[in-house]
């Protein structure tokens, strides 16, 4: 890509590492092998079978949809490493699932390339991700900040789109 009076050269983009997430597959080599063998990670399963706010949300006796009995889910969402990216738990509570998998992805990415993160501070890099919707933090205002006072303030940062990039 050119800038606009630029001198027409472009300069090189490389991708030097990658990561990723997907049902039935949680880094590159097993979704590569997943379509390889034509795998479907559609199961059928139950929204309400859980105590978690989602399952809070479509509570057991609550009549469900046919067609809201599958889906492809990511496993073990709820397994964040707060810490490990020095973040409160209160703040982890409120981040959105999708936001700590972009820190858990971005460093796996970093771990493929064999980059040391110190080494890119200052450094022309960029991380590119997308985020599909943001329903997750109708569900914490929703619960009504039953994890503390801070969590109004964590229901910002940890649910902005601009905040994940």
């Amino acid at each position: 890509m050119r800038k606009p009076g630029s001198s027409g050269h472009a300069e090189p983009i490389a991708i030097i590492g990658m990561a990723c997430r997907f049902p039935g597959a949680d880094n590159l080599d097993r979704f590569w092998s997943f379509l390889e063998s034509s795998g479907n990670a559609v199961i059928q399963g139950s929204p309400g079978s859980s105590d978690s706010r989602v399952g809070q949300m479509f509570p057991d006796d609550v009549v469900v949809h046919d067609a809201s009995r599958y889906g492809a889910f990511l496993p073990g969402i709820d397994q964040f490493d707060a810490a490990f990216f020095r973040i409160s738990p209160l703040e982890a509570a409120s981040l959105d699932p999708q936001q700590r998998l972009l820190l858990e992805v971005s460093w796996e990415a970093l771990e493929d390339a064999a980059i040391d993160p110190a080494r890119l501070v200052g450094s022309r890099t960029g991380v590119y991700a997308g985020i599909g919707s943001y329903e997750y933090q109708e569900i914490v205002r929703d619960d009504g900040g039953s994890d503390g006072p801070d969590t109004p303030l964590y229901l910002v940062t940890g649910n902005r789109f601009s905040t994940a990039t």
